[in-house]
């Protein structure tokens, strides 16, 4: 039994600690007066108890509380059994307890000599002035308090199922739906007097039909289902079953009968309605057909794979569009698209059973380079619409169709020999390479490289072509098609410089009459009329080597007498020296 020592110490601060927490500057007593009593607790020997069936003959203590500020004079308990009156005046009376803050607390103590029920009554000047508590317990005997004694009867307790296999999981059991005239038997068992009693199977394919029904009140998806007795019987109970043959994807069931609904947990009965599950292991997810990054070409295709689905379910896709990872605009807002069933078989499970597999399809088109969709698969059953991932969507992101290509060398470059060797890549996001065409720009023909394969070591493409012996520049193209029928290219500018600089010594200092302490200069100009001058050097003749480019003018120190000699040197962007 899960209870607790109930003392004045405890309530205190329980009640202490609600009400600080309630409190506000605007604190009005008169205005939120109240008749109405709460019950607080059901005790026994000052142990809280959260369940209610009981020995016969238990002294039960309830607690109740009222608004201090109320007016209320007293609190009487009414109900029927155990000596309780369903007219206020003839009613078990409450005794004063304590006043705390806002609330006044009542107890009272009976012996529970058979069923019961009861709620809680304040009054108001006399017995016939008054309010009653508020009950909106989930129970189709009515807005009351129940208390039971094991020797009289009580609700019913499930006792177990037939051809169906437990999960696992709490309450949830497999079975097959989709095998020919395929029975459950589910049982449930009644203590004391309950070999005539009546107990009902309720049924629906939605738990929150069950579990959310007020009283007594239920929709059209709700069976009622008497159940039979099993001519089984104990010293302390009998069973009652129902045969049901099992066609749905999932059903839900629970059972009750005069005394209340099965409440039972742990061999006690509490107030947690519950409600058992059958299934047929129904799932369903989705992914696109094509398992490979998706392109701007490509029309997306869903797949929607379903398990042990019925014939008269939907299923679709619901999806949005953003324009990039870098721009989220939305440029899709969220649409649902209907799949269409393309494809119907059977797999054997792990329990031996048939599978239904279902597989539906759904197009959401054609989308640009780097769109982000998000997607997830919806089923509609019996009107309520599921959604396969509740959030956490599937995500494509949109690849360009055409190839992606590097050439080199490199736009710009300089050489300055006749035979060059081009290197290249190709990146493809889908499909295969159909086509590699190279111009040369050289009056050659186009050169069709499709049978090229790349290099083993560093996967680039390699080709070597010869340039007549003439300075000039060319536009080399690079062209690749794809097998989704898209292609692009790539120009690089070659400069290929046969022709070597110009060099002209214009002065410089020669003889011993003009050299001071070892002090030397020397003026130069240089050209290149093609690709331009990239480098001049002077080479001093003693070691020392020194770098001229853009001047036209230089001057050394030696520091031993000699001869030397100088050289310069002039290099163009192809290559080419002059000295």
């Amino acid at each position: 039994m899960n209870s607790k020592k109930i003392n004045t110490l405890l309530i205190l601060t329980i009640l202490f600690a609600s009400m600080t927490l309630g409190f506000n500057s605007h604190y009005n007593v008169l205005a939120a007066s109240t008749a109405e009593p709460t019950l607080e607790h059901i005790m026994i020997d000052e142990d809280e108890i959260d369940y209610y069936n009981f020995e016969n003959n238990t002294e039960i203590t309830v607690e109740y509380s009222v608004d201090r500020y109320s007016g209320v004079d007293g609190i009487v308990l009414v109900g029927e059994g155990s000596n309780l009156n369903m007219t206020t005046v003839d009613s078990l009376n409450l005794a004063f307890s304590y006043s705390f803050q806002d609330r006044t607390y009542y107890t009272v103590t009976f012996e529970l000599t058979e069923n019961t029920y009861f709620k809680g009554y304040g009054w108001v000047g006399d017995k016939t002035n008054g309010t009653y508590e508020e009950v909106d317990e989930f129970n189709h005997l009515g807005p009351w308090h129940y208390l039971f004694v094991n020797e009289q009867g009580i609700p019913p307790e499930f006792h177990g199922i037939v051809n169906a296999t437990n999960t696992g999981g709490f309450h949830t059991y497999y079975a097959p739906s989709n095998q020919t005239n395929h029975t459950i038997v589910i049982s449930y068992r009644v203590y004391g007097e309950s070999i005539n009693e009546n107990i009902t199977l309720v049924t629906s394919v939605y738990r929150d039909k069950l579990y959310n029904a007020s009283l007594d009140v239920f929709d059209s998806s709700v069976q009622f289902i008497k159940m039979n007795y099993a001519n089984v019987s104990t010293e302390t109970y009998a069973v009652y079953n129902t045969t049901i043959t099992f066609t749905e994807r999932t059903l839900h069931f629970a059972a009750n009968n005069s005394y209340g609904w099965d409440t039972w947990d742990d061999g006690l009965v509490k107030t947690y309605l519950n409600i058992y599950e059958i299934n047929n292991g129904f799932y369903f997810k989705s992914d696109t057909v094509l398992q490979e990054s998706i392109t701007n070409v490509d029309e997306i295709e869903i797949l929607i794979t379903t398990l042990n689905s019925t014939e008269t379910e939907t299923f679709g896709i619901g999806y949005y569009v953003i324009e990039s990872l870098e721009n989220d605009t939305e440029i899709v807002s969220w649409t649902q698209v209907e799949g269409t069933l393309q494809n119907n078989y059977t797999e054997i499970n792990d329990f031996g059973y048939n599978d239904t597999m279902r597989e539906y399809n759904a197009s959401i088109g054609v989308h640009a380079v780097d769109n982000i969709i998000y997607f997830e698969a919806y089923n509609i059953y019996y009107g309520e619409i599921y959604n396969e991932t509740v959030g956490n969507y599937h995500t494509i992101r949109i690849y360009d169709s055409k190839p992606t290509l590097e050439l080199y060398p490199i736009s710009g470059s300089y050489v300055n020999h006749e035979d060059v060797t081009f290197k290249f890549d190709i990146f493809l996001n889908r499909g295969n390479i159909t086509e590699i065409l190279i111009d040369y720009d050289d009056g050659s023909l186009i050169a069709n490289l499709t049978a090229l394969e790349p290099d083993e070591d560093d996967g680039l493409y390699r080709v070597t072509h010869i340039y007549p012996l003439i300075t000039n520049d060319y536009n080399i193209t690079l062209t690749v098609s794809t097998s989704l029928g898209t292609s692009n290219n790539i120009t690089n500018y070659l400069y290929i410089d046969f022709d070597a600089p110009t060099l002209e010594i214009t002065a410089y200092t020669n003889n011993a009459t003009e050299i001071t302490d070892g002090y030397v200069e020397l003026y130069f100009t240089y050209d290149d009329d093609y690709s331009g001058v990239l480098t001049v050097y002077i080479y001093w003749g003693d070691g020392v080597v020194q770098n001229a480019t853009d001047d036209s003018f230089a001057f050394h120190y030696y520091v031993e007498s000699g001869t030397y000699d100088v050289v310069v040197e002039v290099q163009d962007k192809g290559g080419n020296t002059f000295n």
